[in-house]
């Protein structure tokens, strides 16, 4: 099985989300903070994109792993 960094929460297994002034540390739902993720599972998956008039839309992608250095706004959705 071969295992990639979790780019939700960068392999810590924790992510920070500021709420209201108040900063939460919560467990990763995507790794389930184990810090890693199996590269051959499937996961959904998102990123900022243009169309050809350069209107802003959001890509929806459900399969294996992509690079998120590759995309603008990349995010892995939990499930």
């Amino acid at each position: 099985m071969t295992k990639k960094i979790c780019p939700n929460c960068n392999g810590n297994g924790f992510t920070r989300h500021t709420w209201e002034a108040t900063d939460v540390i919560i467990q990763c739902k995507v790794c389930d903070s184990q810090g890693e993720l199996d590269e051959n599972k499937y996961y959904p998956q998102s990123w900022d994109d243009t169309d050809h008039l350069g209107k802003p839309y959001r890509t929806l992608y459900y399969g294996p792993l992509l690079d998120p250095e590759s995309f603008p706004g990349y995010k892995i959705d939990q499930d």
